[in-house]
């Protein structure tokens, strides 16, 4: 007597996951409403200081998770998350914008805007926290990643954003 059921037999189960895995159908797996570990920021031009917390987990090469360089062929440093720390969305173009990290700590910030634009940055003029002021930012999502300079270095750490 034959123990198989009728249908895909042995492949039943391989074939129930792989559909559920692709979202059935779908352009891909299923993406998290909010990607951010930590809190996320829309702004539009003219808004007062901001500043969101997280807490660093030194686990992968970010570089791995952003590229190796960035438009300025500066090298994506430090150890963190695979999920960006945090998300900027820019609800209108912005003059001129900066990011701050504040830890006391040796860091490493890592933004990917619109059209995949990657920007890697390490020590700034506040000391080894890194930083970033950039110039005529058009509107759309920033995804932010505040990394440890050395793998496993685990820390709080806060994020000040405005406009100079």
């Amino acid at each position: 007597m034959n123990n198989r059921r009728k249908g895909w037999g042995r492949w039943q189960i391989p074939m129930t996951a792989l559909l559920l895995m692709v979202g059935m159908g779908s352009k891909g797996p299923v993406v998290n409403a909010n990607p951010a570990n930590f809190a996320s920021l829309s702004l539009s031009p003219g808004f007062s200081s901001k500043t969101v917390k997280g807490y660093a987990k030194g686990a992968i090469a970010l570089h791995r998770v952003v590229g190796e360089r960035d438009m300025q062929r500066n090298m994506c440093l430090g150890y963190g998350s695979p999920s960006p720390d945090h998300v900027l969305v820019l609800t209108k173009k912005v003059n001129k914008l900066r990011l701050q990290v504040n830890s006391r700590r040796d860091t490493t910030l890592l933004i990917k805007g619109p059209k995949n634009r990657l920007y890697c940055l390490d020590d700034s003029a506040q000391g080894k926290d890194a930083g970033w002021i950039a110039d005529q930012l058009p509107a759309g999502k920033y995804s932010i990643w505040v990394g440890a300079f050395e793998r496993g270095q685990q820390f709080r750490y806060t994020v000040t954003v405005d406009e100079p």
